[in-house]
């Protein structure tokens, strides 16, 4: 019989008696209140910490996801991992526990040694740790609902094109305290109760019996590990990554097109071309004339005119130099020489000689041709807006997913 004992007031006189089971839960509740009380330590999880020195590697969650949203292409097939590392601090702890009393048969009542402690105490505190109790982990989505208070420990993404979706560590830090029932220890030769504070130096032994029988450790991976007996703690959580895929396009393009060309412009041009034209034209000009000129010809011509003129002529007949600036009357006959005087009238006649000058005027009428130059600067227009149909195939990001792995909190039993 190597359990601590207790005092026992139900009988007269007051005797002392054994733990049995459940009265050994206060002092579990007692150990495990120590080891709730810090998030570091021999036992405790921690995900990506600042400092993982003397740490032990329990999994790791790589969420990997591609760097583009659903619709983009062409992509390239580079993945970008971000990785949640989880570590148990598995370190072994320097002891000094205060050690309850028990009763040896044919030795008498004597401390308890440390296999009396670990077989008793310890195993009772770390068959509480282990179901759910004060102190445990779980990787669940939202708060657990295993009874007692839970505080986020660490969060865990999983990155989708949507954003992320999360799960979180958590570790339940209250339970309600069992029946006081206390140990006793040595007081000056003489047993007496021990103290909350005394019954939490055996959270020692209990940290360093985690390391040794493994009842307590945790692992995050697929499934559960080997040996023992392994427990999951909280849901399973999956890294999903988008899927790709060649995707033939077809569809309306409108938007602003602001381009800047730079090269050679030949392009044709045909149209109405209406502006002044004003300087020199020298050149030959023959062609037949075959209309009249209507109007007023100041000047002088000197030449020979054969023709008839009909008319009234009162006086006789001429022949010779005749000037005058006008004539009324009829005149029938032929006349052979020199006139020189003001004419007006119409005029229609073969010109073939050249007009040398200047022409200054409108030309309104068809250029069509080409107009080659080379063209160097900037080509920009407030905007091209309209519609591209045509067929595009290119590595898209799809609208689904694949799962790329999936792990879970596990928790050592047995």
């Amino acid at each position: 019989m190597t359990r601590p004992l207790k005092i026992d007031d139900s009988t007269t006189p007051i005797s002392l008696k054994e733990m049995s089971d459940s009265d050994m839960d206060y002092i579990a509740h007692q150990i495990l209140t120590e080891f709730v009380s810090s998030s570091s330590g021999t036992g405790t999880l921690s995900v990506n910490p600042a400092s993982n020195t003397g740490l032990t590697i329990i999994g790791t969650f790589s969420d990997t996801y591609r760097p583009y949203s659903v619709g983009d292409h062409p992509v390239g097939t580079e993945i970008t991992t971000s990785d949640y590392v989880f570590y148990q601090d598995l370190q072994s702890v320097a002891e000094s526990p205060t050690r309850p009393l028990e009763f040896i048969s044919g030795t008498g009542i004597k401390e308890q040694i440390d296999a009396d402690i670990e077989t008793h105490e310890i195993t009772r505190a770390l068959g509480r740790l282990v179901d759910n109790g004060l102190g445990s982990y779980r990787l669940e989505v939202s708060s657990p609902t295993v009874g007692g208070t839970w505080v986020q420990e660490a969060e865990i993404r999983n990155t989708t094109a949507a954003g992320y979706n999360s799960i979180y560590l958590w570790r339940r830090t209250d339970q309600t305290a069992p029946t006081t029932i206390r140990p006793l220890k040595i007081n000056s030769g003489s047993p007496r109760e021990m103290t909350d504070a005394e019954i939490k130096t055996l959270t020692s032994i209990f940290r360093n019996n985690i390391v040794s029988t493994g009842i307590g450790k945790y692992a995050v991976q697929t499934s559960a590990p080997t040996p023992g007996t392994w427990v999951q703690m909280g849901d399973a959580f999956s890294d999903t990554r988008q899927q790709v895929g060649n995707v033939a396009y077809t569809g309306n393009y409108t938007g602003n097109y602001l381009p800047t060309f730079t090269g050679f412009y030949a392009p044709a041009y045909a149209g109405t071309y209406a502006g002044a034209y004003a300087g020199a034209y020298a050149g030959g000009y023959a062609r037949f004339y075959g209309g009249f000129l209507n109007g007023y010809y100041t000047g002088y011509y000197t030449g020979y005119y054969t023709g008839y003129y009909t008319g009234y002529y009162s006086g006789p007949s001429y022949a010779g130099t005749y000037t005058a600036t006008s004539f009324t009357g009829y005149y029938a006959s032929s006349y052979t020489g020199t006139y020189a005087g003001s004419y007006a009238g119409g005029y229609a006649r073969f010109y073939g000689g050249f007009l040398n000058g200047y022409y200054t005027g409108y030309y309104t009428g068809y250029y069509t041709g080409y107009y080659t130059t080379n063209y160097a600067g900037n080509y920009a227009t407030a905007g091209y807006s309209g519609t591209y149909t045509g067929y595009y195939t290119g590595l898209t990001v799809l609208g689904t997913s694949d799962t790329v792995s999936t792990v879970s909190l596990w928790i050592r039993t047995a």
